[in-house]
């Protein structure tokens, strides 16, 4: 697990490909579960404002392995706390994280 990440909790894990993610850079997002968890998934990005970046139905996990959905991406803007949410439409399997990003150099 990344350092950026923190505070994950639930069986769906957050995975941040960008460590460590500052303002401006492009943040790549995979997840990963225990249990084969049926889709769709809904995953709801927040940031440090509160205010809601990305929100999207994935058909698929993007796992980061071969033959899996792309990474979910957004261009960090601003330095604090990006809450991230997934869970299973259809079922009770849930994630919740934080991403640190960090002011640019």
């Amino acid at each position: 697990m990344s350092r950026t990440i923190t505070d994950n909790v639930g069986e769906i894990e957050t995975i941040c490909k960008t460590d460590p993610a500052r303002v401006g850079d492009l943040v790549k997002l995979v997840f990963r579960s225990d249990d084969d968890a049926d889709p769709p998934f809904n995953v709801r990005i927040k940031s440090p404002s509160g205010k809601v970046i990305i929100e999207r139905v994935l058909r698929d996990l993007p796992t980061g392995k071969p033959q899996s959905a792309p990474p979910i991406e957004f261009t960090a803007s601003a330095p604090g706390p990006y809450k991230i949410e997934i869970w299973q439409l259809y079922g009770k399997i849930r994630g919740n994280a934080v991403l640190n990003v960090i002011p640019a150099m």
